[in-house]
C-alpha cells in the first residue's frame, strides 16, 4: 500500500487500523500528532475527536499491538508492535518511504484539482517543482 490508506481502508476498518497504519508508516506518534494527522490525510474532512483516539490508543496497547515508545513531560509517544504490523497486514516502511508516499499522494491531488486551485496556489505549486526540479538536476 503506498501512500495514504484508501477510503474504502478507512471506512471498513476504522480508527484503530488507521492509527495502527500511521504508526507503522510514520513512527512514534503522540494522540495529538494522531488526530493532526488523520485531519491532514483527510485534506480537512475528518478530525477525531480527543475522546475516540486517546481509548482507541489504551485499546491498542492493551491488546498489545501499540506501546509506548518514549515519554516526554506529559507526552506519550506510541509506536506499532510487531504482533501490530502482523495484525495490521502492512509492511513496515521507513520515514522517507512515507514522506514520498505522501509527496505523491498530495501531488496526484493537486493535478485532479489543479482547475479549482487559485493562481497564487498554482505559483506556490510551480515555485516548489521548480526547486524539485533544480535539485534532481532534471530537463524540463
Amino acid at each position: 500500500m503506498h501512500g495514504p490508506p484508501p477510503h474504502w481502508f478507512i471506512k471498513r476498518r476504522g480508527l484503530k487500523y488507521l492509527i495502527l497504519y500511521l504508526l507503522n508508516s510514520r513512527g512514534p506518534m503522540t494522540g495529538a500528532q494522531i488526530i493532526d494527522e488523520i485531519e491532514r490525510l483527510s485534506m480537512g474532512f475528518w478530525r477525531p475527536s480527543p475522546g475516540s483516539v486517546y481509548p482507541a490508543l489504551e485499546e491498542l496497547e492493551t491488546d498489545g499491538l501499540i506501546r509506548v515508545a518514549r515519554v516526554e513531560g506529559t507526552k506519550k509517544y506510541y509506536e506499532v508492535t510487531e504482533s501490530g504490523k502482523a495484525f495490521l497486514g502492512l509492511p513496515s516502511i521507513d520515514k522517507t518511504t512515507a514522506a514520498i508516499n505522501d509527496f505523491v499522494s498530495l501531488a496526484r491531488y493537486i493535478i485532479d484539482n489543479w482547475d479549482s486551485l487559485s493562481e497564487p496556489d498554482r505559483n506556490r505549486v510551480r515555485e516548489v517543482l521548480k526547486d524539485l526540479v533544480k535539485t534532481a538536476n532534471m530537463q524540463c
